[in-house]
């Protein structure tokens, strides 16, 4: 069994933002783990994206660096790159 405590770093709609959100704290190295309410995909109102207590300061500091819109956290979750498709001006 896991012995950190793990602490919400971060509350979202839905499970494909979630993982987008845990893919980028992996990407610092940083654990992450995403918990839902629903365990149907879709289902779920509230995703909750997790990491131990001792690294809550250090992720909380990475997302707010990093804030996302929803259409971004959507095309991160598709694998699109943020604004891609969407012409510059």
């Amino acid at each position: 069994m896991d012995a950190d405590h793990w602490e919400i770093v971060a509350v979202v709609a839905d499970t494909l933002s979630a993982q987008a959100l845990a893919g980028l704290l992996a990407s610092e190295g940083l654990r992450a783990r995403v918990q839902a309410d629903s365990e149907l995909l879709g289902a779920a109102r509230q995703c909750r994206v997790l990491v131990p207590r001792s690294v809550i300061d250090r992720a909380r500091c990475l997302l707010w660096q990093t804030r996302f819109s929803d259409e971004e956290l959507c095309a991160l979750a598709m694998g699109a790159a943020p604004g891609e498709g969407r012409e510059r001006g």
